[in-house]
């Protein structure tokens, strides 16, 4: 059993490193964010109906152009695949 010194090292690591974060509470963050701006609710932007659907329109648009490339990755990918696998055995 040699690994017993290498991973009682690894845990002194780890909580070395557990102290220098320290422990953040929530409560504690959440409790200075409301002193600092006096605010208890949150406040969204006003968005007109036309403004979403042109942002709707966009994320859609961006989404099929991420597919796309993708697609055009893998079928890249497996066509290289393919050639050398075909390269290699022939």
């Amino acid at each position: 059993m040699g690994a017993g010194g290498s991973m009682s090292m690894a845990n002194a690591s780890l909580k070395y490193n557990r102290s220098l974060i320290g422990r953040r509470k929530f409560k504690n963050a959440k409790d200075l964010i409301i002193k600092k701006s006096g605010k208890t609710k949150l406040e969204f932007k006003e968005v007109s109906s036309l403004e979403l659907a042109k942002i709707k329109r966009q994320i859609r648009l961006d989404a099929k152009r991420r597919a796309k490339q993708t697609i055009i990755a893998y079928v890249a990918a497996t066509i290289v695949t393919v050639l050398l696998l075909g390269y290699l055995f022939f």
